[in-house]
């Protein structure tokens, strides 16, 4: 999820259509999950596989240089405006990506879709803030929600996208961009139906020095930023390289690629929430935070280690990952917001823009990877990169 600019909540005249916002999530989410998967993949139509985490890393950098000015055109325009403008310059990118047939047209409009879409997701992230108001104990819910409706629209997305690329004589994405720009179009509806009249709160600027100084000197919040920015590192390697790994070393087809992926997505849909009670009400975060960090690096590292296109196997170890993956998101989310508060707006925004950041990093290690060790190496090399995890959860302090 994207960084939330820091917002000062005033007492509001918007209608609390949480149905609506929901509605709205869910078809950004499909919108946004139906292409995620297969984008390493068209882009290997015109650059080279050690070329593709370079694209991923300045389309991120694009991402991270937007954040850090949208509240200045929040300002100016506001939110509903906004929303609309990049959800037509969306549109457009998409459209443009199906026709594609050329290194310049392609690379330009797949990094404006990488840096459109997470800010259209956290135009959303500003209507909820607005609609929940000074509601806080409605916060948790309100979002916990919004994360399951996403998780499920992540994990079904994959496998539709499996089945309109076709496998005939060469996979053909085009289909699969049309279908994401149509998803828009509901998603532009419910903006205009229910955002239009939308009252904007006051915007106020992120100061990155200040807030790296101040999660820095709290050894806590420093640890499980470093935690999340490791998982959210781990997701932009797993996003880029393994649909194009299964399809083009392992030998799947689309439709296969499509059902692994559903089958491993559906461990956050399994297991987010019960994990997050149980962290409340029993154990704390931090025994379940480095059970899902060991969880993933030793079913990653597995991953290299399978050459054959069992897709069972596939399933299982994947699944695992993502079993990992969740208990790992929970636990990082959870003990974060329990050690800030509302007052530590620029923390949690900072909190917020690891996924970018983990792209620029990630990608462009990923790239380096590929240039000197095989394709399969490169889970294996994930894992390894990942153990620092290990040390940065054993310095928490537990919550229980």
């Amino acid at each position: 999820m994207p960084a939330p600019v820091p917002i000062e909540r005033r007492p509001r005249r918007n209608v609390k259509n949480f149905g609506a916002l929901y509605m709205a999530f869910t078809l950004l989410s499909l919108h946004w999950a139906v292409v995620l998967y297969i984008n390493s993949s068209f882009l290997k139509q015109f650059v080279p596989d050690s070329a593709i985490g370079v694209l991923y890393t300045a389309s991120s950098a694009v991402t991270i240089f937007a954040f850090l000015f949208i509240s200045r055109v929040l300002k100016r325009v506001g939110n509903y405006p906004l929303t609309l403008f990049l959800t037509f310059l969306e549109m457009g990118a998409l459209i443009g990506m199906a026709y594609a047939e050329s290194l310049r047209v392609a690379i330009p409009l797949f990094m404006l879709h990488q840096a459109v879409t997470p800010l259209l997701l956290f135009n959303l992230d500003v209507y909820m803030e607005r609609m929940i108001g000074r509601s806080e104990k409605e916060t948790g819910g309100k979002r916990g929600l919004s994360l399951a409706v996403m998780s499920f629209a992540g994990a079904i997305a994959p496998l539709a996208a499996g089945q309109l690329v076709s496998d005939g004589d060469g996979a053909n994405f085009s289909v699969v961009y049309f279908a994401s720009a149509f998803l828009l179009v509901p998603f532009l509806y419910i903006i205009v139906r229910y955002f239009q009249n939308f009252s904007d709160p006051r915007y106020h600027e992120i100061k990155i020095l200040g807030t790296i100084r101040s999660f820095w000197v709290k050894r806590n919040i420093r640890n499980v930023f470093l935690t999340n920015f490791l998982l959210q590192f781990f997701f932009a390697w797993m996003v880029i390289y393994t649909p194009l790994y299964l399809n083009t070393v392992i030998g799947f087809t689309w439709s296969e690629i499509g059902i692994i992926l559903f089958v491993a997505l559906m461990a956050y849909v399994f297991f987010e929430y019960p994990i997050g009670l149980v962290a409340d009400r029993y154990t704390g975060e931090k025994e379940m935070m480095f059970f899902g960090v060991l969880l993933i690096m030793l079913s990653t590292a597995a991953l290299s280690f399978v050459h054959e296109p069992f897709l069972g196997i596939w399933m299982f170890l994947l699944f695992l990952t993502r079993t990992g993956a969740s208990f790992v998101e929970t636990t990082t989310e959870s003990y974060f917001f329990k050690h800030t508060k509302g007052t530590d707006a620029n923390i949690i925004s900072f909190f917020r823009i690891t996924r970018p950041l983990s792209y620029v990093v990630g990608a462009l290690l990923g790239s380096l990877t590929l240039l000197y060790l095989p394709f399969s190496y490169i889970f294996l090399v994930l894992a390894l990169l990942l153990s620092p995890a290990i040390v940065f959860v054993l310095f928490l302090k537990d919550t229980k």
